[in-house]
């Protein structure tokens, strides 16, 4: 034990982590994958035996509340995965990006979560260093200003710069591994404590998710051999009558990506401001799907464009089989996601919950978690959530030619229109929540429609920015400044109207969640582009003219499918990544 080391790996998506472990450990890495999961990996380095705990990633844009809880609970446990318990942790920070103050609070947020005490025992590990060209890594840290230094002396000022890509004679590993034992020295060789009854408390937790979720699964197996015990020959001529579906969901849901899986069609992956109808065949069966524009995920219903509202609604004249409200499975769900989704949703009617089933996306980051695992962890919203839609659910676990889960899709929705059908109406009993009403002066609170007209504009000029961006790109760094909205309008005296007006502090964190979303996929596009550009770099000493303007086809051919905001989650970004390394 005396010379064994204990690593925990933390760090952001794509940030280098699972290279760096495999490199450091001199163990072949496939691909950097992304892990859900903690994983133990063991190796040896300069005489010593190192075991090494990597951690699943967060999204660097993303707050730790809108973490899914199944992935925190990982970052807890993971000090538990290498008893009796680390040496050190490595935070690993790419530096193909500018480091803002979001990416500084999402790191301190993720790593806090773990304990207060983790930063006397955090060395950063900067990756991807070809990005800095002739800079040094102590320019960049000087270059990135308060937001990065404040990260580095929470860390001591621990850092050291590994690229795997570069460490051709393998002295930045032996550098890293300096700085480790360095560390442990000046630590006495005393490793992370965790708090037992807190990795008590999650271990029971965890199991109770377990057995709810296994009990869920049953009660929808139980359901449904119960409808096909009772369906008739009358209700098996469904199976060849047009079926009508309705996409319902937030912006950067992957409902456009679920119509093209559905229909296994091309579809135009503009962005969907009126309703989309696209028609196609599936196993012989006539399937019309209504793509709707999205609304907000963290902003009420009220700050929708009024097309959004009026869409949907005419959305509903098609008199649709089906309703599938799109939620992807790699982000949390909380209660305020549960009452945007009931705002958006009253005004088709009580009666709309017998025809809604909900339809996960990114399920493949689920890895071997079944999806009900998903819903018991993120607890009373979703759960709730799909409850109120008659405990009908199902997961699209990958975007790509999967016709299984199609099929399986449509059963489900056979049998949805069986129990309506069959089963008398229950109203759905829902608890209103009435919030006092208080005088306040005008100051505090903004005009909706200033508001909704000042997002979507700012919206549609992310949109342009992005498009111009991916045009002009190099193989260079990429560095991007983010823009905080404007909100300082200034109103004064008066009673509020609360139908007209919308706190201006209640809305500050929903617009940075927003738009923290929005940067999450903008930064995967860019990831995606760069390692394009590198790739064609790479071939262009022994590849002729025409493979160049083919390969640059192929990324002019993904960024109009991609590029637009309604397409898809981050995810799907990376899924698509894997999509064209199978390809290839």
């Amino acid at each position: 034990m005396a010379d064994e080391l204990r690593l925990v790996l933390l760090g952001g998506h794509r940030s280098g982590k699972s290279s760096v472990a495999h490199s450091f450990l001199n163990v072949k890495c496939e691909s950097d994958h992304t892990t859900t999961q903690c994983v133990k990996m063991e190796g040896n380095t300069h005489g010593r035996k190192i075991i090494l705990v990597d951690t699943p990633g967060w999204w660097k844009c993303y707050q730790l509340c809108d973490t899914p809880e199944r992935l925190k609970a990982e970052l807890v446990r993971s000090t538990s995965i290498c008893p009796p318990g680390p040496h050190v942790f490595l935070l690993v920070i790419e530096v193909d990006s500018a480091f803002s103050e979001k990416h500084g609070k999402a790191a301190e947020g993720h790593v806090q979560f773990i304990s207060e005490d983790v930063w006397h025992q955090t060395i950063i590990v900067f990756t991807k260093l070809k990005h800095l060209g002739d800079k040094t890594i102590e320019q960049y840290v000087e270059r990135e200003g308060e937001n990065l230094n404040k990260l580095t002396q929470k860390c001591g000022n621990r850092y050291v710069g590994f690229d795997t890509d570069l460490d051709r004679d393998g002295s930045q590993a032996k550098e890293l591994f300096r700085q480790i034992e360095k560390l442990v020295a000046e630590n006495n060789g005393h490793f992370f404590k965790a708090d037992a009854r807190r990795l008590m408390d999650l271990e029971i937790k965890i199991k109770n998710v377990e057995e709810r979720a296994t009990a869920r699964a049953h009660q929808v197996l139980e359901k449904r051999r119960k409808l096909e015990e009772i369906k008739s020959d009358a209700e098996a001529e469904h199976d060849v009558t047009p079926l009508n579906i309705v996409l319902l969901g937030w912006v950067l849901s992957g409902k456009t990506l679920a119509c093209s899986a559905i229909l296994d069609a091309d579809i135009s992956f503009d962005k969907t401001v009126k309703c989309v109808r696209t028609c196609g065949e599936v196993n012989g069966r006539q399937v019309t799907v209504v793509d709707t524009p999205s609304f907000w995920k963290f902003l009420p219903y009220q700050l929708n464009a009024d097309s959004v509202n009026t869409e949907i609604l005419k959305a509903m004249d098609s008199s649709p089989h089906a309703i599938l409200l799109v939620i992807p499975a790699d982000t949390s769900f909380l209660e305020e996601q549960m009452e945007v989704i009931l705002e958006n949703m009253r005004p088709l009617g009580e009666k709309v919950w017998r025809q809604t089933m909900v339809l996960f996306t990114c399920g493949g980051r689920l890895e071997n978690k079944p999806i009900e695992y998903h819903i018991e962890s993120e607890g009373d919203a979703l759960v709730g959530l799909v409850e109120m839609c008659g405990n009908r659910y199902h997961v699209f676990e990958s975007m790509r030619e999967d016709r299984t889960q199609v099929n399986q899709l449509l059963e489900k929705i056979e049998e949805m229109i069986m129990e309506s059908d069959l089963l008398e109406s229950n109203d759905e009993h829902q608890g209103k929540k009435k919030k006092s009403q208080e005088r306040e002066t005008l100051s505090e609170w903004l005009r909706v429609e200033d508001i909704k007209k000042l997002l979507n504009e700012e919206w549609e000029r992310s949109d342009a920015l992005m498009k111009e961006m991916v045009k002009t790109m190099s193989p260079q760094r990429f560095v991007r400044r983010g823009q905080s909205l404007d909100l300082s309008l200034d109103f004064s005296g008066g009673v509020i109207n609360t139908e007209s007006f919308i706190n201006k502090h209640q809305l500050k964190d929903a617009l940075e969640r927003e738009w923290n979303r929005r940067e999450a996929v903008d930064m995967a596009r860019i990831q995606y582009k760069l390692k394009c550009l590198d790739a064609n770099a790479e071939m262009s000493s022994c590849a002729d003219e025409e493979d160049i303007q083919m390969s640059l086809a192929k990324v002019h051919d993904w960024y109009q499918r991609l590029h637009l905001s309604d397409y898809g989650s981050v995810s799907s970004y990376e899924e698509h990544d894997k999509t064209e390394q199978d390809r290839d």
